[in-house]
């Protein structure tokens, strides 16, 4: 998807590679938890090599700009629902709520 991506701009990259490096610093930490064995063996790796290959199907395809943003939107859905508002654990509605807004704010301002 990062492929497929208009926008420029450094300033652009720099913040979705914050956003999504903290995203995979937590999503570790749940799956090495909860799964320790089998992650550190055999998950860390696919996940990788599925990095890779994403990579290499998005330098390869041309994809419409509408499917682009439908699968962005999909994958942003996913790791807010997933990660970032888990029902079985205490999360704080309120601060999810301001990271959010605050976000978006630096964003619009950029």
């Amino acid at each position: 998807m990062l492929v497929h991506r208009e926008e420029s701009g450094i300033q652009n990259l720099l913040l979705f590679v914050l956003a999504m490096a903290l995203h995979f610093v937590v999503n570790d930490h749940a799956l090495r938890e909860n799964y320790q064995k089998i992650y550190d063996q055999i998950g860390r790796w696919l996940l990788a090599l599925a990095i890779i290959i994403g990579w290499l199907i998005g330098t390869v395809t041309q994809i419409d700009q509408a499917v682009v943003a439908v699968f962005f939107a999909f994958l942003a859905g996913g790791i807010v629902l997933k990660e970032e508002l888990p029902e079985v654990r205490e999360s704080c509605f309120w601060s999810f709520a301001f990271g959010t807004l605050s976000y978006a704010i630096i964003l619009l301002g950029l």
